[in-house]
């Protein structure tokens, strides 16, 4: 089990993703992702006390202030070394707040995470092998690319559903607010607590 920070989607957006997410899982059941809730990851953690972990985040709530979200691209990760798929997601504009907010976590999180070796697929990959030995997360600092993921599909390259995702681009505007605190096991996922920013 860890412990990981979400940013949920909103509004229109949000519909959009689920669509997509059921449009998959309709067309290629039962793949990576899928079925996860809509989400952002801004961190996900092995921690030593669950409890611990949520008062750490709940903390930076006060320093931190809503801020706005700009989605404007889909594109996929081609050749995911985590799943063995080519996962599709929905990028978003540069944001300075985001990175600086997911440091801030990371940080804030340093002192509950739990010293566990790192997962295969970081073998050779100097940069992610040192955020995980640092915040038990790879994706911390200017290489994280923020995302919403729809699934990561064990196809073709050239799958139609794939094509079809990439084929339009529309863009979307929302106000983050909050951030969610979630227990993760495997593709289980279980809501603990919402922060919301003052």
């Amino acid at each position: 089990m860890s412990l990981a920070v979400f940013l949920l989607p909103k509004g229109d957006f949000a519909l959009e993703l689920v669509r997509w997410k059921e449009k998959v899982e309709k067309q290629c059941p039962k793949q990576p992702y899928t079925t996860h809730p809509s989400h952002m990851t801004l961190i996900n953690m092995k921690v030593k006390n669950e409890d611990d972990g949520i008062a750490a985040i709940s903390a930076l709530s006060n320093y931190t202030n809503p801020f706005q979200i700009t989605v404007n691209r889909k594109d996929v990760f081609w050749d995911d070394a985590a799943t063995g798929g080519h996962t599709l997601y929905f990028g978003i504009e540069k944001n300075d707040v985001l990175h600086a907010l997911q440091k801030s976590l990371a940080e804030a999180l340093q002192q509950v995470k739990e010293n566990i070796p790192p997962p295969h697929y970081l073998t050779g990959n100097k940069q992610l092998l040192e955020s995980y030995d640092k915040y038990g997360f790879p994706f911390v600092g200017n290489h994280w690319i923020p995302h919403f993921s729809v699934s990561s599909l064990r196809t073709e390259k050239t799958h139609p559903i794939i094509e079809e995702f990439l084929s339009t681009t529309k863009q979307y505007h929302f106000t983050a607010n909050q951030i969610s605190l979630w227990r993760v096991d495997d593709n289980e996922h279980t809501l603990l607590e919402t922060v919301y920013f003052k």
